[in-house]
C-alpha cells in the first residue's frame, strides 16, 4: 500500500523505468513471483497512467503463461496466485454496492477477472478454481466485474472455438505459401529447400483432411469437451442464479443498465437450461418483459426457450405461452412478430413436450381426469391455420408447427392436418410423455422381437421337415414298422442314402444340438411334433396376439435369460427399426399387418449379415470409416454375375405385379380420355411451350440467314 502511494510521488518516466527493471529482475528469476504480483496489483489500482497500467497487466499475464509453459505446472505456485485474485475479487463483491462508482478495489477486481478470462482462453487455467473466482465476479454488485464475468460464461466457448480455427488457418497459410524461385537463378539448395517444403506441405495437408473428417462426425459433448465449457464447471449454480435473479428483480430502474440486466437474464436462463435447474420465479420475470413494443424482445423470447427443460411443471409455461400467443401471434401484429412467436412457441414445446398432454392424457391413480384450465387442443389446432397464410414467413413457421406437432402428438390435429406420417404415429398412439412420467426399458429393446423372428423361422423349419418326412413316408413300403428312410429324394442316390443313413451338414449341427438321423412317427411323437408347429407349446409363441403387457414381459424375460451376440443385436436393431417405420407409415403398417396374418412377418429379414446395409453397421465415436466419406451419386460397377441377376430380377418384377391394390394416379391420367383432358392446363401448357419453341427457331433461322435482311444485297463501301 505504501509502495504504491509512494509511486505516485515519482515522475512519469521514473515509475515506468522501476517498473522495466523489477520485470527484468523477475525475468531472470531474482524476485519471486507472487510478491512481485502484489505490489504490481497495487500500482495498477492507483497509478492514472494509462500505458503503464497496460505494461503491468501483460507482464503478469505473460509471467503466469511462462510459469505453465510446455505444460510443466507449478500446482502450488497457482494455487496460490488464484487465492490472491480471489480475495481481490471477493473484497470487491462485499465492499462495492448496486449503481455506486468504481473505487480502487472495484477496477482491480476488473483487472483480475479480465487476466482469468485472458489465461482460461489461451488454455492455461481451465481448471474449477478459475471458473469458481468468475462465478464470485458474477455474483458482484459492481456492474461492470459482474459483466465482464458474465460475458465470458456466455461467450467462451465461441471465442476459443474461434480462436482455434484462426491459428489453424494461418498455420496453414504460412506453410502453403511456397516461394518456388520461378524468377531467379536455379541452384542446388534452392532445389533441395522448394523439395522440402512441399513435402512438408503435403504432409500437413494429409493431417489437415484427416483432422477436418474426424471432426465432422465428432460432434456433441465431444467437441464440446475440447472447448472447456466453463458453465459446466460451475460449483453451486442453483445458489448463483438466485442470487444473480434476486438482484435483477430487487434493482430499480436506475440501478443497473438495460444491457446488463439482459446479460445477466441471458447468463441466468442458460444455466437453468444446461442444468436443468427448477427456478420458478424465472418464468413471471420473462412475462413482464414480452410486450410486442418491448426492447430487444427477440432476446427476450430466445431466453426463454433457454430456460425451458423437460423438468420444469407445465403449468409455469402455460403463462408464457399465453402471453406470446396474446401479444405476437395476433392479426395486429406484424408479418415478422408472428413468425417469431410461432417459432418460439414451438421451441419452447419442443423442450417441454408435457405442456401438449390433453385431459385425457392426464388422470391421477384411481383414472379420474385431472382438470386444466389449458385447452391444448384448441391452441394447437389454431397456430395450425396459420400454415395457409398468404404471408410466406409466417405460413413457414405454421408449417414447422404443423410438422413438430405431427411428431409429437397428432391427436391434436385435424385429420387433414395429419399428413401420413402423423396419421400413422396417431394411430399408434403417439403421445409425449406427463409431467414427471418416464418410459423405464424393461430389458434389451427388440429382445421380444428377436424371439418372435426366432419362433417363426424355427416354426417354419419344422413345419418344412414335417412336409417331407410325410411325402417320404406316403411311399414307403417300410412305414408300417413305424420308422422311415431319410432319402435325399433322387433316384440314383449314392450307397449312404440307400442305407437309410443321410450326412448332416454343419447348419443342421449348430441349429439343434442333437440331430437325430432317424425319426419315429409315433402318435405320441407326431403329436408333440404338431403341438410345436402350430405354436401351443415349446419356444414358438404366436407375437402378433401379445398384448402389450405381455410383450413387455417377454422382452424383460427374454432379456434377463440370454446373452446376445453382436450379430443378434444387429438384428434387433434391425427388427426396431422396421418397427418404428411402421408406426409413422400407414401403408407399412398395413403392409405388415398383411404379412402377419399369412405369417409372413418376417420373410423379408434375411438370416446373413452379410448383405446389412452401412447404416446397420457398429459405428465406433470418433473413427471414421472409408464409406462415411464415399460420394453417395456414383455407384459402385456391378460385375458381370450381378448385373444378370438384376436383368432377372427386372423381368420377374415386370411380370408378377407386387404392388398391391389398383392402378395409381399416373396410370389413371395416361389411360384417361383425350376429350376429357384436351383443353386442361397441362394440355395448354404444353401447347404454350411448343408455340414459343417455334418461335424461338424461326428467330435463330432468321440470323442465320443475315439476321432478317436480304444475303444478296451487299453494303455500299464509304
Amino acid at each position: 500500500g505504501h509502495g504504491a502511494l509512494a509511486a505516485l510521488q515519482l515522475h512519469r518516466d521514473i515509475r515506468k523505468a522501476c517498473v522495466s527493471a523489477l520485470i527484468l529482475m523477475r525475468n531472470k528469476g531474482a524476485v519471486p513471483p507472487l510478491r512481485l504480483l502484489q505490489s504490481f496489483f497495487q500500482l495498477m489500482a492507483v497509478v492514472p497512467d494509462k500505458n503503464l497500467r497496460e505494461s503491468l497487466y501483460h507482464h503478469i499475464v505473460n509471467d503466469i503463461r511462462n510459469i505453465n509453459k510446455n505444460g510443466k505446472k507449478d500446482e502450488k505456485l497457482n494455487r496460490t496466485i488464484q487465492s490472491f485474485f480471489h480475495r481481490i475479487v471477493a473484497a470487491s463483491a462485499n465492499e462495492s454496492t448496486a449503481g455506486a462508482e468504481d473505487s480502487p478495489t472495484d477496477y482491480a477486481a476488473k483487472r483480475a477477472v479480465q487476466m482469468i478470462c485472458d489465461l482460461y482462453r489461451r488454455n492455461v487455467w481451465n481448471d474449477e478454481r478459475s471458473v469458481h473466482i468468475l462465478a464470485t465476479a458474477a455474483a458482484s454488485p459492481n456492474a461492470s466485474v459482474a459483466s465482464r464475468a458474465l460475458r465470458f460464461f456466455l461467450n467462451i466457448e465461441e471465442a476459443m472455438a474461434l480462436d482455434k480455427q484462426n491459428s489453424e488457418t494461418n498455420e496453414w497459410e504460412g506453410i502453403d505459401n511456397i516461394n518456388l524461385h520461378l524468377h531467379s537463378k536455379k541452384t542446388k539448395g534452392k532445389q533441395r529447400l522448394i523439395e522440402k517444403q512441399i513435402r512438408n506441405r503435403k504432409k500437413k495437408q494429409n493431417a489437415r483432411e484427416h483432422g477436418i473428417i474426424a471432426n465432422r462426425e465428432d460432434k456433441g459433448v465431444e467437441a464440446s469437451k475440447k472447448l472447456f465449457p466453463a458453465i459446466e464447471l460451475l460449483h453451486d449454480p442453483q445458489g448463483l442464479v438466485e442470487t444473480i435473479l434476486k438482484r435483477v428483480k430487487s434493482s430499480g430502474s436506475n440501478t443497473y443498465k438495460f444491457e446488463v440486466k439482459m446479460l445477466m437474464l441471458n447468463f441466468v436462463t442458460r444455466v437453468v437450461g444446461n442444468h436443468e435447474l427448477i427456478l420458478l420465479p424465472l418464468y413471471p420475470l420473462l412475462q413482464r418483459y414480452m410486450g410486442g413494443h418491448q426492447r430487444d424482445v427477440t432476446a427476450i423470447l430466445a431466453y426463454s426457450v433457454q430456460s425451458c427443460h423437460q423438468y420444469v411443471p407445465p403449468e409455469e409455461i402455460y403463462g408464457i405461452l399465453k402471453t406470446i400467443a396474446h401479444n405476437f401471434i395476433t392479426e395486429r401484429c406484424s408479418e415478422e412478430q408472428m413468425a417469431v412467436g410461432i417459432n418460439a412457441v414451438r421451441s419452447i414445446c419442443a423442450r417441454v413436450p408435457s405442456v401438449l398432454s390433453t385431459e385425457e392424457d392426464e388422470t391421477d391413480g384411481d383414472g379420474r381426469e385431472i382438470s386444466s384450465s389449458w385447452d391444448v387442443e384448441a391452441f394447437t389446432r389454431d397456430l395450425a391455420g396459420y400454415a395457409k397464410h398468404k404471408d410466406r414467413s409466417i405460413s413457414i413457421a405454421g408449417r414447422g408447427w404443423v410438422n413438430f406437432i405431427r411428431e409429437v402428438h397428432p391427436s391434436l390435429l385435424q385429420g387433414k392436418d395429419r399428413g401420413l406420417v402423423g396419421a400413422g404415429l396417431h394411430k399408434a398412439g403417439e403421445r409425449p410423455l406427463r409431467y414427471g412420467e418416464v418410459r423405464a426399458a424393461l430389458g434389451v429393446e427388440g429382445a421380444d422381437l428377436l424371439a418372435a423372428y426366432e419362433a417363426s423361422k424355427k416354426r417354419k423349419e419344422k413345419g418344412g421337415k414335417k412336409n417331407s418326412v410325410g411325402s417320404d413316408s406316403e411311399g414307403d413300403d417300410d412305414s408300417e414298422s413305424g420308422w422311415v428312410e431319410m432319402n435325399d429324394g433322387e433316384e440314383g442316390g449314392d450307397d449312404e442314402s440307400e442305407s437309410g443313413w443321410v450326412e448332416m451338414n454343419d447348419e443342421e449341427d449348430e441349429s439343434d444340438e442333437e440331430a437325430p438321423d432317424l425319426v419315429l412317427l409315433g402318435d405320441d411323437e407326431e403329436g408333440k411334433e404338431e403341438e410345436d408347429v402350430d405354436g401351443e407349446k415349446g419356444d414358438t409363441v404366436d407375437y402378433s396376439k401379445l398384448s402389450k403387457k405381455e410383450r413387455a414381459k417377454m422382452q424383460q424375460e427374454v432379456s434377463s435369460t440370454r446373452i446376445f451376440t453382436a450379430s443378434e443385436f444387429a438384428k434387433m436393431h434391425k427388427l426396431v427399426a422396421r418397427q418404428q417405420q411402421a408406426r409413422r407409415d400407414p401403408r407399412l403398417a398395413a403392409k405388415l399387418k398383411r404379412a402377419i396374418a399369412k405369417g409372413e412377418e418376417f420373410d423379408d429379414i434375411s438370416d446373413s449379415d452379410s448383405d446389412d446395409s452401412d447404416d446397420e453397421d457398429i459405428h465406433i465415436k470418433g473413427a471414421v470409416n472409408t464409406t462415411d466419406i464415399m460420394a453417395d451419386a456414383k455407384r459402385k460397377r456391378m460385375s458381370k454375375a450381378e448385373k444378370l441377376e438384376k436383368i432377372i430380377e427386372g423381368r420377374v418384377k415386370f411380370e408378377n405385379k407386387e404392388r398391391a391394390g389398383g392402378s395409381t394416379n399416373t396410370e389413371k391420367k395416361r389411360k384417361k380420355n383425350f376429350a376429357m383432358s384436351k383443353f386442361s392446363f397441362d394440355a395448354r401448357k404444353k401447347i404454350g411451350e411448343k408455340t414459343t419453341a417455334k418461335m424461338g427457331r424461326k428467330q435463330e433461322r432468321s440470323k442465320l440467314d443475315g439476321g432478317g435482311r436480304d444475303a444478296k444485297k451487299r453494303r455500299r463501301k464509304f
